[in-house]
């Protein structure tokens, strides 16, 4: 038989010392893991030190104990002042009434007679605070305002105008000179054409004077403001913990509004005169109406209803809407609310000019969601043509760029950004995505001035309007706020679609609510809108544009194309345990 030698070493082997230490690693992972799971629960408990208190030899020890005592009893005296202004705030009762309702619940119904010295171990009666339903608002019926009918209105722009006396034409205070139309003028000749400059809360003062004034020099012209509570909405507002009602009645320059149909109706015999509402879309006419009626009679589309709600999200209808001038004198105002102007398809005109059309066209209406543009490049190549090179340069924070170059631009938005794609190359679609969703929800502030030198003095009549407006200095330190300037645009020469037959809101077709289901509807480049595109004289495809997801848009021109990928044919192993190439179509097994 082998000897065995007698085991002389305690130590012991590798394995075991590895086994011991992952256990001892395991242990300690899942106490770590147990600490954070309570430290979210809210159970951790801090091991604070224990207070020794106060020595008895200290000699001011009585003075002390007494001030925790009193600090200890002005703090339980605030906490149940708070609960009480709070119970009073739920039941409508005064604060002081609240605390004399506990005082009773407290006092006890025992004569001193009934009570000989000894203790009392019986339930005492106790009178419970009365309780007071809170005090219901009661609403006359006489005080309540009337309802105001809306009715349909006429079918095309041509009734429109023969049916008016006086044609009011909303244009955007960001940029004026782009929703004037002279072929619309023109056919409104005979006819007392008056200039609303709406949205002047978004402009300097120092442009919009200048605008009134350059203005004023061929139509009757007056700055207004839409009521807070038909003021554009910001997307994803944060929910608020109280509803804080909004006004219908702040509109500014309405006063003037109704001043200056109150002399037209004067001068027309009969009884109401009418006055048709005409300008681009998203110019903010059913909002004007609303504020001059101070009431929400007729839908606002905004980008949120645009985003969530089914159904068009402008207006594609006429409207009709009888007022009473508010003078006290009884004469009456029809209101013709009509749908944005549409323009006749140019033709014979060179391709890049069709582009630039069709992209100021999509920036003057915005019209959804135009950061959803297949092809964002174009839109944004149009912005950074007319933007001031410095404006840009402070609103996104970009070095210094050529004038004019949507490259340069581009590429510093996509490094401020951090849109950088594999191999380092910048993300130029996603910066001019950037770019326009500021447009559409306004963070993009813009603002022109006229053409030439122009006087800037006001009428004495705007002075309490424009002192409610901004100054360029004011707006550039507003947060969330990028104040860029634009070169003014020109007056529409296209001519104007009169005999075209507008679709009622109700008729929607279910095709195009298919296509809103999809999104598609969320830029003036959609399928929906393919009729409208065309006809404001942008070139056939223009209509044909689709909106894709992020996750789903294509690579834009200025990327370098992705390179080929290699096919790799892997081995196959048979079933006799031998190597095999996997065969092809052709190829030998």
């Amino acid at each position: 038989m082998p000897q065995i030698r007698k085991k002389t070493s305690k130590r012991g082997t590798t394995h075991k010392r590895q086994k011991l230490k992952h256990k001892v690693s395991q242990g300690r992972k899942k106490a770590k893991k147990e600490a954070r799971k309570e430290q979210a629960a809210g159970k951790t408990h801090k091991k604070s030190k224990k207070d020794p208190g106060i020595p008895n030899n200290f000699p001011y020890k009585d003075q002390i104990l007494a001030e925790v005592a009193e600090s200890r009893r002005q703090a339980t005296e605030e906490k149940q002042r708070r609960k009480n202004e709070k119970r009073a705030a739920l039941t409508g009762l005064d604060a002081e009434d609240v605390e004399d309702s506990q005082k009773n619940i407290m006092d006890v119904d025992v004569d001193e007679n009934q009570n000989d010295g000894q203790g009392f171990d019986g339930i005492m009666s106790i009178r419970p605070a009365p309780l007071v339903p809170p005090k219901k608002k009661t609403v006359e019926l006489s005080n309540l305002e009337p309802v105001i009918p809306v009715t349909e209105g006429p079918q095309s722009l041509r009734e429109v105008l023969q049916k008016a006396d006086v044609l009011l034409h909303v244009v955007d205070a960001r940029d004026p000179a782009a929703g004037l139309s002279e072929a619309l003028f023109k056919e409104a000749t005979g006819k007392d054409i008056i200039l609303l400059v709406n949205k002047i809360d978004s402009v300097p003062r120092e442009s919009l004077v200048s605008w009134l004034s350059y203005l004023r020099l061929t139509y009757a012209t007056l700055p207004f403001r839409v009521a807070d509570a038909f003021l554009p909405s910001k997307p994803n507002p944060p929910p608020a913990s109280k509803k804080i009602p909004v006004k219908l009645n702040d509109a500014l320059g309405s006063d003037a509004v109704w001043q200056q149909l109150s002399k037209l109706k004067a001068k027309k015999s009969g009884e109401e005169l009418v006055v048709a509402l005409t300008g681009v879309t998203n110019s903010g006419k059913s909002a004007v109406i609303n504020s001059l009626a101070r009431a929400n009679l007729l839908p606002i589309y905004n980008l949120n209803s645009a985003i969530s709600a089914k159904g068009p999200y402008t207006t594609t209808s006429a409207s009709e809407v009888v007022l009473e001038i508010p003078d006290k004198s009884g004469a009456k105002v029809r209101l013709i609310d009509t749908p944005g102007l549409e323009y006749v398809r140019a033709e014979g005109v060179e391709e890049q000019e069709k582009e630039m059309t069709r992209a100021r066209d999509i920036l003057l209406r915005s019209r959804g969601r135009i950061d959803r543009l297949k092809d964002p490049l174009f839109a944004v190549t149009h912005i950074v043509s007319r933007a001031n090179t410095q404006d840009l340069m402070l609103a996104y924070s970009l070095p210094a760029f050529s004038q004019g170059d949507p490259t340069s631009f581009l590429a510093g938005m996509a490094r401020a950004s951090g849109l950088i794609k594999k191999r380092g190359v910048l993300d130029h679609a996603g910066a001019a995505r950037i770019v326009l969703r500021d447009w559409s929800i306004g963070k993009f502030a813009r603002y022109t001035m006229p053409p030439g030198s122009s006087t800037t003095s006001s009428s004495t009549n705007d002075e309490g309007t424009l002192a409610t407006v901004k100054s360029r200095k004011e707006l550039r330190k507003a947060e969330d706020v990028k104040l860029v300037q634009l070169q003014p645009g020109e007056a529409e020469k296209r001519e104007v679609l009169l005999d075209d037959v507008w679709v009622i809101d109700e008729e929607v077709s279910e095709d195009e609510a298919d296509d809103e289901d999809t999104g598609d509807e969320e830029a003036s480049g959609d399928e929906d809108g393919d009729e409208d595109e065309a006809d404001q004289g942008s070139d056939p495809e223009s209509g044909e544009e689709e909106i894709v997801d992020e996750d789903e848009e294509e690579v834009p021109e200025l990327l370098p194309p992705p390179k080929r990928k290699r096919t790799v044919s892997f081995a196959v192993v048979s079933s006799r345990g031998k190597r095999q190439r996997r065969s092809g179509k052709n190829g030998r097994s």
